[in-house]
């Protein structure tokens, strides 16, 4: 199509120049046409200005005025047969050039019509593509701002988290007394949005397969598709980035989760070892003494305990919020990837310390997993924005080609509107011609009258 087109341009081109030099000549030949018409009105005045001496002589000739009149009749002769030869040429040149000139406007017409056709269809075919891409980009559209409405609740909510997590592990440090009356607050809140996440999670559906669309993405496309496909790009790349940053941020707390669970099942060890011990200093002292030691160190024990079992009791919960939560991200990121395969999405509070480590070891290769779906999408992304640069320049050639197909065809339109007027004023001038003829013909018969009395 390229080549047509730069064959049609050249052969237009050549028309064109063709057609300004033939306007050229056609203009010097109306200059010259007009010249030789005012000399003939002149030549005529001339002649009916004679033919009054003429005729107010006629009644009494003379032999001055014949060898006048047969001198100016001698001229006269030459000077119309010189016009009429000339007349003659100019009328064969004009049939010539009105000859190629229909030649060339038919053999550019069926260019056109040629053109037009390839154009229209592959206008068509660009139209249905675009059509479709824009569906596939809405449907794309709608799974992207559920995903990332997703991933911001979820960022939210590990933040929370985190916070309260701090808050309480600040407190069991060494701390006063916690309020119980908090906690069931905080359980209700945290049991609320885990129902709202999972209620979330289960209204996700899979993400279009990207492969499908980049399968698609073939042809010449729309300058509105293209805007909307790089909006797309651009809120896709977003959403990676994010999907990266909470899993650096799920593997930390993931890492600092261990710790504290362990820490929570040494405190009833710890706590069944001190009171051993307690039990076994008391039988040394004395009656009263061991009276005195008892109810003077069961308050302090009763109060340490109770401190001790809170705070374990709160940590509890908050890592189990926690893992949970985890749960349901890395449930809805796989569902979103289509990935069934994900084995470690069991909760480790209730698992001994092996299994504990052979389900970290499953996370983590759920981790490599979706980290190399996403790093496989992100490829898809790169691959489709490069697709996308090429359309647009095939886009934009074929409007450059568009605009100048319409210039060659509008320098065409011109082209035949000065070939319509120069063949009116070609008529014009043959009708003046033919007028200038039947008066030369009309003096010439008056002269021979004239010539025919005086004789």
């Amino acid at each position: 199509q390229d080549e047509q087109l730069e064959i049609f341009q050249e052969e237009s081109a050549v028309l064109k120049r063709k057609g300004q030099e033939e306007i050229a000549e056609y203009k010097e030949q109306i200059k010259q046409h007009a010249q030789t018409i005012v000399a003939l009105e002149d030549s005529l005045l001339e002649a009916k200005q004679q033919q009054k001496m003429l005729e107010e002589e006629n009644n009494e000739p003379s032999q001055g005025t014949v060898s006048f009149a047969g001198i100016f009749l001698v001229n006269f002769r030459e000077e119309l047969a010189a016009a009429q030869s000339t007349l003659l040429a100019k009328e064969a040149a004009i049939v010539r050039l009105t000859k190629e000139l229909s030649e060339s406007r038919a053999r550019m017409s069926d260019m056109r019509g040629e053109l037009s056709e390839k154009q229209k269809a592959e206008l068509e075919r660009s139209w249905n593509r675009a059509e479709r891409q824009e569906h596939d980009l809405n449907t794309l559209r709608e799974k992207l701002s559920e995903m990332s409405n997703l991933v911001a609740k979820k960022d939210r909510e590990l933040k929370a988290a985190a916070a309260e997590l701090r808050y309480k592990l600040l407190r069991a440090g060494g701390l006063p007394k916690l309020s119980p009356e908090r906690l069931p607050g905080r359980q209700g809140r945290a049991k609320l949005s885990l129902g709202e996440n999972r209620l979330g999670f289960q209204f996700q559906e899979p993400a279009v397969d990207l492969a499908d669309l980049g399968a698609k993405c073939r042809g010449l496309r729309h300058e509105e598709t293209i805007q909307r496909q790089k909006e797309g790009l651009a809120e896709l790349r977003e959403r990676i980035k994010a999907l990266e940053k909470t899993r650096l941020s799920t593997v930390m707390s993931s890492k600092a989760a261990e710790p504290l669970a362990a820490k929570k099942t040494d405190l009833p060890e710890k706590r069944v070892q001190k009171a051993g011990l307690e039990k076994e200093a008391a039988p040394l002292a004395g009656g009263k003494m061991k009276c005195s030691k008892c109810l003077g160190r069961f308050p302090n024990g009763c109060s340490h305990v109770t401190t001790s079992e809170a705070a374990s009791l709160e940590v509890s919960e908050v890592l189990d919020l926690g893992e949970r939560m985890y749960l349901d991200l890395i449930g809805a990121l796989g569902s979103l990837m289509n990935m069934k395969e994900l084995a470690g999405m069991q909760p480790v509070q209730h698992l001994p310390q092996e299994e504990r480590g052979k389900v970290g070891q499953q996370r983590r290769k759920d981790f490599e997993l979706l980290y190399e779906k996403i790093s496989k999408l992100k490829s898809r992304l790169e691959r489709k924005e490069e697709m996308l640069k090429d359309y647009e320049a095939r886009i934009e050639q074929l409007r450059l080609n568009q605009v100048s197909l319409q210039t060659c065809q509008e320098e065409m339109l011109k082209l035949e509107d000065e070939v319509y007027r120069e063949a009116e004023e070609k008529a014009l001038l043959r009708e003046a011609l033919e007028r200038t003829r039947v008066q030369l013909g009309q003096e010439k018969r008056l002269n021979r009258a004239v010539k025919q009395r005086k004789v």
